[in-house]
């Protein structure tokens, strides 16, 4: 079974992906004050990991960012990337090859962009733009997969319902009708480089947020049992677990921060972030936010542990 996602703001169109189940960690203020409020309960004493021992195993935080939807966005990302280049560069030479082909001689070139398809000229040259089309468009290995449309659908989707009708419908090409292909396929292929920054720009995101995930969780493994540890070594471990704790506080702060800035979908009530689009087959549409608050709460309960430690002794 497949869905559509909803079209992308200013960028490319929607692609068709698999309904999978999806866990999806919603924003705003709602979810801030969410999260504000279990800190407090879990620094009023409470903790989230009940009966937990002395010690977390360290195996389980070693295989908590590379277990996590993190690798899995980054390969989403690069995929997107790699077609959205392939798209960028088939729009480009498709206004390449339009701007080769001549219209009649007897043609004029006075009508306006808006209502084309009532120009003139001969069938020959809509042919010829009918099969660059085919050829530089819907010729991309990805375009069945992800659009599965029609010449006439896919056009009006692309390059506007008058240009479709002017070339797929029409019998006549005219310089007008020529104007309106190269221009609405010019647009088309900027939508996709203006959309690629904006993925290079997660992917980077993506890269800095593991590797400050892997470096906590490292810094974590190489701490010795707490069964072992004296009292004094018990209290630099959980100042050593604040430290660790506020730097994945900061790092959801960031990530946050990030998400909104890159949002291309403010205008779109029901699509508002960018991950929502590149992550949709993924268990969360934010990786990120999803590995540091499990990161946080393993960082939590091991300073529960070191508390009953520290109390017991």
């Amino acid at each position: 079974m497949t869905h559509a996602t909803t079209p992308l703001d200013g960028a490319a169109r929607s692609r068709t992906v698999h309904d999978e189940p999806k866990q999806t960690i919603e924003f705003g203020v709602v979810t801030v004050g969410l999260f504000v409020v279990w800190l407090v309960w879990v620094s009023d004493g409470h903790s989230p990991t009940s009966g937990l021992g002395t010690d977390v195993p360290s195996i389980a935080l070693g295989a908590l960012v590379a277990s996590s939807s993190i690798p899995a966005a980054r390969i989403a990302v690069d995929r997107e990337r790699e077609q959205l280049m392939q798209e960028r560069d088939a729009f480009h030479q498709f206004a390449t090859e339009v701007d080769s082909i001549p219209v009649s001689a007897d043609v004029g070139g006075g009508l306006p962009l808006v209502g084309v398809e009532h120009a003139n000229t001969v069938v020959g040259e809509l042919d010829s733009v009918r099969a660059a089309y085919r050829e530089c468009i819907m010729g991309l290995e990805h375009f069945d997969q992800l659009y599965g449309e029609a010449l006439y659908d896919n056009m009006a989707s692309e390059l506007s319902a008058d240009v479709a009708t002017a070339v797929v419908c029409g019998d006549q090409f005219s310089l007008p009708v020529k104007r309106a292909a190269i221009q609405r396929a010019t647009e088309a292929s900027l939508r996709r480089e203006r959309l690629l920054q904006t993925i290079d720009s997660e992917r980077d995101s993506l890269d800095c947020a593991e590797r400050q995930l892997r470096a906590i969780a490292s810094d974590l493994e190489a701490e010795p049992s707490l069964s072992e540890a004296t009292l004094t070594e018990l209290f630099d471990h959980e100042r050593r677990l604040s430290r660790w704790k506020d730097r994945c506080e900061r790092l959801l702060r960031s990530r946050q921060q990030h998400i909104h800035a890159e949002s291309m979908f403010r205008s779109n009530l029901d699509l508002l972030f960018v991950q929502s689009y590149l992550y949709a087959e993924l268990e969360t549409d934010f990786p990120v936010l999803d590995a540091c608050v499990r990161l946080h709460s393993r960082l939590e309960a091991r300073q529960q542990a070191i508390h009953r430690a520290i109390t017991y002794r």
